[in-house]
């Protein structure tokens, strides 16, 4: 296992050299001039061409690419153009308000996709079955911010529970994380609990089951620890992609919620025409995707001994 999570490592090299290549010509045909964006509609032409100079702006394509790609390999992000600050410094600052986002969300989406998904399973073509398979299909097909305006509705404009915007120092902690916090666990349970029902009632069809309720052993032990001890492979698989694709739905999230995160952090460079923060933001998303995924075959290794064997021979 651990030689293959080494491979994985290295493969992801030239993947994450690809990834800064293509997203730093893709920000570059983003209409608009940087310096004219940072310095304001008030700027006179000689402050924007001194702006351009100064953050070499005015030399080629290729000659900045040659610079950003030779800072980057040696780790370096660059500085960004509208905070006047190192961009890893930026970033450091802002990923875990959007890694605890992502992480407790599918925590909480995977703890009642199982319970859910179980029960969906157990009473399988009833009324609690239909009811959960609904909104399992209802919350697979709304988008995330569509979602997330919703919450803002119900629990902002209508209950009075969590404030509009989830900024500034008289919002509690608590209410400024649960309207994402919310929306990304509605999304990951409605995902979650199809597979988890699916799963569960292919195991549940299994000769071993019928054999552990012929032994007389309790209907709580034969689902839990028997079936959906064996019905977790599936469920792993989409939680980890859940997980990658959850950072991804933060950056729509964090600008709902006006949440001060990652995702809001690339959305603003974007706007500002901030190159090498759009650059920086980008490649850590991406490697935390990355990451994400190696993390879940490790785990499908010690869930499944047959796939720890086949991870080694690759």
């Amino acid at each position: 296992m651990l030689r293959y999570v080494i491979k994985r490592l290295l493969f992801t090299i030239p993947t994450i050299i690809g990834v800064f290549v293509v997203v730093f010509f893709v920000v570059r045909l983003i209409p608009g001039d940087p310096a004219a964006t940072m310095l304001g509609p008030k700027a006179t032409e000689a402050q924007i061409e001194v702006y351009r100079a100064a953050h070499g702006l005015n030399d080629s394509v290729a000659v900045q690419f040659g610079l950003a790609l030779k800072n980057f390999l040696r780790g370096d992000l660059g500085m960004s153009l509208s905070l006047y600050r190192p961009v890893f410094q930026v970033i450091l600052e802002r990923l875990p308000r959007t890694a605890e986002l992502a992480f407790f969300g599918i925590i909480i989406g995977f703890i009642l996709a199982v319970i859910l998904g179980v029960a969906a399973a157990v009473f399988r073509g009833k009324w609690p079955d239909l009811t959960l398979i609904s909104f399992s299909t209802l919350g697979m097909s709304l988008p995330t911010f569509y979602i997330g305006l919703w919450v803002l509705y119900i629990f902002a404009l209508k209950l009075g529970v969590i404030p509009v915007i989830s900024t500034g120092n008289n919002v509690p902690y608590w209410k400024s994380l649960f309207g994402p916090l919310l929306t990304i666990a509605i999304g990951e349970t409605a995902l979650l609990l199809r597979t988890t029902r699916s799963s569960m009632l292919e195991i549940l069809n299994e000769d071993f089951i019928r054999t552990a309720r012929a032994k007389g052993l309790t209907e709580k032990v034969v689902l839990f620890k028997h079936a959906l001890g064996n019905s977790l492979i599936p469920i792993v698989t989409v939680a980890g992609y859940s997980l990658a694709t959850a950072f991804g739905g933060a950056i729509v999230l964090e600008t709902v919620f006006a949440r001060q995160g990652i995702g809001k952090l690339l959305i603003d460079a974007i706007t500002v025409r901030d190159y090498p923060l759009v650059q920086g933001t980008t490649i850590v998303i991406a490697i935390l995707m990355i990451l994400v995924n190696i993390v879940t075959d490790v785990i499908y290794g010690y869930l499944d001994p047959r796939i720890r064997i086949t991870n080694e021979d690759f």
